[in-house]
């Protein structure tokens, strides 16, 4: 319990501390990340999702339950990604810069479906967000190090 706490009172002092707009690169950054997670959810490869967390990561659920390893994590996505009958998506909404190696996104969270009887795809959004502290590592990748969900209640 303490560790929910303590996610939930850091968190937002990361989300909200920084500036109020990203410059033109961190928008590049974000973009970019975003089709690296888009990329492996359309394959479904949990193993191309948890790549894309740094070695310290840590995952805030949305019930709450903090994931602060490679294997939480990726029992986390393995889970989700089998429940689902559609692909994941995730779009940006919003980049803040915090420092020249920290990035913070707001993503809304889509699942996309093809319908049987046509060739036509649905995408719909949940009730939600998931925000993103993104750090460039030492190999000048930009990861996920802490990521909370945010789903109003509707589940994701």
């Amino acid at each position: 319990m303490k560790k929910n706490i303590l996610a939930f009172a850091v968190l937002p002092v990361v989300l909200w501390g920084g500036q109020v707009s990203a410059d033109d690169s961190s928008q590049r950054i974000a973009d970019s990340n975003v089709a690296k997670w888009n990329e492996a959810f359309a394959h479904g490869k949990v193993d191309d999702i948890v790549a894309l967390y740094a070695d310290n990561a840590m995952l805030v659920q949305p019930n709450g339950t903090i994931s602060k390893n490679t294997s939480e994590i990726r029992a986390f996505w393995q889970t989700l990604i089998e429940k689902r009958g559609g692909v994941l998506a995730i779009d940006v909404i919003e980049v803040k810069d915090e420092h020249e190696d920290t990035i913070v996104t707001t993503t809304r969270i889509s699942e996309v479906k093809t319908l049987p009887a046509a060739a036509q795809v649905m995408k719909y959004h949940y009730d939600g967000v998931l925000y993103s502290v993104l750090k460039r590592q030492r190999d000048g990748s930009w990861k996920a190090q802490v990521q909370q969900w945010r789903d109003n209640g509707h589940g994701v």
